[in-house]
C-alpha cells in the first residue's frame, strides 16, 4: 500500500490523506489493511456463474476505494477546488511513470502538436448535438460519476448531481482521433463508454505510451481542476464512445460541493466508510426483480472492504421479455464491464440470454436456476416456467394489508388506545429510525406502534400496561446531531436546538434513564440497518415466546 501526500499549500506542508490511488493502489480505511486495486484488470470469471459463490468471488477480486478526507487538505473554497480531483492523479500519473510496460515508440496514430493548425486539439473532437436525455441514460450517467475512482466528489455529494447530468454531452470518437493535446488548455473531462484511451508523453521529440483508459474510466479531469496545462495527450485507439463536461459546469458543482464535503463529521462516519461497488451490477427480471436486487445487496454486504458500499452503480431492468431487450441489455453490459444478475424463469429467455452473455464475454450469474432445477429433481415435475405470476387474494394477504394499515393508523404515537393489538411498540427519540423500522416490520406481517420519546413529557399511560412489547430505541448523540442537522437543512435552518448536540447529549441521557427504569428492551441502531435491527427484534421474540429452544423457526406472511 501507498500513502498519497497531499500538499497543503496554505500552511506550506505535506499532509498525508486517506485517498483512492487510481489504477494502482487503494489506500485501506481504518478497520482493513491496505489493498491492492484491480479495478478492470485481466480477470479470469467464467462466462455463466450459476451460483452466489461465483458472484462473491468475482465481486471480490476488485478492491474498494475510501473517499479522501478533504477536511485536512483545505479552509477555504478555492483550495478545495484545487484539491478535489488533483490528489488522486497523483499516483496515477507516478505509477504511469513506473510503468513497465512504457512503449519505446511512438504511437502509430500519433500526432505532433506542432502539426495542429486548427487552434486547440480538443476543439476538433467530434460532439453530438446537445438533446434532452432519457430517465435511462440519466440513470447511467449518474451510477457511473457515483463509481468514479478520480473523483469522489459525485459519490459523497448527489445534490446537484442531476444538472450535472443535464449538462454532459455525447462523443462517437474515430480510431485514431486525438481527445486532448498536451501543453493545451483543458476545457472538457470525459468518462468511456466504450473503445480504449492511450495517454500519450512527450520524451525528446516523440510520444511514448504511459497509461491506459478502459470503458468506465475518466480522464482529463485534472487539468479542469488545478487550472494548468494538459500533462499528457490522449488518443483514442479504438472508435470511443466519450461521455463529457465541461469545465464550468464540474468547477462551478465542486465549489458548490465544498461545505458538505468538507464537514462530515465522525457522526456521519458510514458515509464516510461508504465505497462504490468496484464494477457495475445489472439486475436482469422477467417481473420486478425486487428479490434479486435485495439477494445483490445482501451478498455485497459480506465483503469486509468497508463498512457500507454504495449501490449507486447497481442498474436494474424490470420486465424483460423480447429477444431485443435482452440483446440490448447484454450489448450495455459488455460496455460497462458489468456482471449480469437474472432471475429468468421462461426457458427460451434463459437460452438466449446465456448465447448473448457468450458471444460478448459477459459475466452472469443464475440466481434462481440452481434452486428451480434442485426442486425440480426433488418434486419430481417441471416448473412452468410462467415470469410474474400474480400474488394470490388469499387470507393471509389480506392479513398483511391489516398489518400494514395498522402500522399506518398508529404512526408517531396516534392511537394508544389502539396498542392492544400491536405486536410490538417501538419507542425512541426523534430521528431514531422509529418510523422506517415500524414500515419495515409491518410489511412483514407484524402491527407495529412506535411513540417520540420527549424529554419532561410523561408518555401515554398505555405504554407502561404493555411493557413486554416495548423495543427502545437509543443511539449516539453526534450521529443523531448529524441526522437533525440535515433534516434542518431541509427546511432552511442551520441553527436549531433541535440538532445541537449539547442539547441532544442531554436528551439521550434522560431518555436511557427511563429505559432502565422501566426495564425496556434496548437496542442501539447508531450502526445498525433496518435488516440488523429488525433481526435483534425477532431474536427477542423468538426468546420471549420459546425461552428454552435454542433455535426458533419463524413463518413470515410477508415480504421477504
Amino acid at each position: 500500500g501507498r500513502l498519497a501526500m497531499a500538499p497543503c499549500s496554505f500552511v506550506g506542508c505535506w499532509l498525508p490523506v486517506s485517498v483512492l490511488l487510481t489504477s494502482g493502489f487503494a489506500v485501506g480505511h481504518r478497520k482493513t489493511a491496505h489493498h491492492r486495486c484491480t479495478r478492470r484488470t485481466n480477470i479470469d470469471v467464467p462466462t455463466i456463474l450459476p451460483s452466489f459463490s461465483h458472484m462473491q468471488s468475482t465481486l471480490s477480486l476488485s478492491a474498494s476505494s475510501r473517499s479522501a478526507n478533504l477536511g485536512l487538505l483545505t479552509s477555504s473554497r478555492t483550495n478545495l477546488a484545487n484539491h478535489v480531483a488533483n490528489l488522486p492523479n497523483l499516483a496515477r500519473r507516478r505509477a504511469a511513470a513506473r510503468s513497465v510496460n512504457i512503449e519505446a515508440t511512438p504511437h502509430p496514430d500519433a500526432q505532433s502538436s506542432s502539426t495542429n493548425t486548427l487552434g486547440n486539439v480538443e476543439d476538433q473532437v467530434p460532439i453530438e448535438p446537445e438533446k434532452p436525455k432519457s430517465n435511462y441514460v440519466k440513470a447511467r450517467l449518474r451510477a457511473k460519476l457515483c463509481s468514479l475512482r478520480e473523483m469522489v466528489v459525485f459519490q459523497k455529494v448527489q445534490e446537484g448531481l442531476d444538472g450535472v447530468i443535464d449538462k454532459m454531452r455525447l462523443h462517437h470518437v474515430p480510431k485514431g482521433t486525438r481527445v486532448f493535446q498536451q501543453g493545451e488548455e483543458g476545457s472538457r473531462m470525459y468518462i468511456i463508454e466504450s473503445g480504449s484511451i492511450q495517454i500519450m508523453k512527450s520524451n525528446n521529440g516523440s510520444e511514448v505510451g504511459v497509461g491506459n483508459y478502459q470503458p468506465g474510466d475518466c480522464c482529463g479531469h485534472l487539468s479542469l481542476i488545478d487550472s494548468r496545462p494538459r500533462a499528457a495527450s490522449a488518443i483514442a485507439t479504438k472508435d470511443c464512445v466519450l461521455w463529457s463536461l465541461d469545465k464550468e459546469t464540474l468547477v462551478e458543482f465542486v465549489n458548490k460541493s465544498w461545505e458538505q464535503l468538507t464537514q462530515f463529521s465522525d457522526a456521519a462516519s458510514e458515509e464516510e466508510d461508504a465505497c462504490v461497488l468496484p464494477r457495475e451490477v445489472f439486475v436482469l427480471s422477467d417481473a420486478t426483480g425486487e428479490s434479486a436486487v435485495s439477494a445483490v445487496k445482501m451478498t455485497i454486504s459480506q465483503f469486509p472492504h468497508c463498512d457500507a458500499w454504495q449501490m449507486c452503480n447497481i442498474m436494474t431492468y424490470r420486465f424483460v421479455h423480447s429477444e431485443e431487450q435482452i440483446r440490448h441489455v447484454v450489448q450495455q453490459a459488455q460496455r460497462a464491464d458489468a456482471i449480469v444478475v437474472f432471475t429468468l424463469v421462461d426457458q427460451h429467455a434463459k437460452k438466449v440470454l446465456v448465447e448473448e452473455a457468450v458471444k460478448h464475454d459477459v459475466s452472469l450469474v443464475d440466481l434462481y436456476g440452481p434452486l428451480i432445477s434442485t426442486f425440480e429433481k426433488a418434486f419430481g415435475t417441471k416448473s412452468i416456467g410462467e415470469p410474474g405470476r400474480k400474488q394470490k387474494v388469499d387470507e393471509d394477504y389480506m392479513d398483511l394489508m391489516d398489518c400494514i394499515e395498522y402500522t399506518r393508523r398508529n404512526d408517531d404515537g396516534a392511537n394508544p388506545k389502539d396498542w392492544t393489538e400491536a405486536d410490538i411498540i417501538i419507542v425512541g427519540p426523534s430521528r431514531a429510525g422509529k418510523t422506517p423500522l415500524s414500515f419495515y416490520l409491518g410489511l412483514r406481517g407484524m402491527k407495529v406502534a412506535n411513540y417520540p420519546i420527549v424529554p419532561d413529557e410523561s408518555p401515554p399511560t398505555e405504554l407502561y400496561e404493555h411493557r413486554e412489547k416495548v423495543i427502545a430505541l437509543t443511539i449516539d448523540p453526534e450521529r443523531l446531531a448529524y441526522i437533525r442537522e440535515q433534516r434542518m437543512k431541509q427546511f432552511g435552518r442551520t441553527d436549531s436546538r433541535y440538532a445541537r448536540v449539547s442539547e441532544i447529549r442531554e436528551e439521550i441521557k434522560q431518555i436511557e434513564r427511563m429505559y432502565q427504569k422501566n426495564d425496556w428492551f434496548t437496542i442501539d441502531t447508531t450502526h445498525s440497518g433496518l435488516e440488523e435491527t429488525a433481526a435483534v427484534i425477532y431474536r427477542r421474540m423468538d426468546k420471549l415466546q420459546n425461552p428454552d429452544a435454542p433455535i426458533t423457526a419463524r413463518s413470515f406472511k410477508g415480504i421477504m
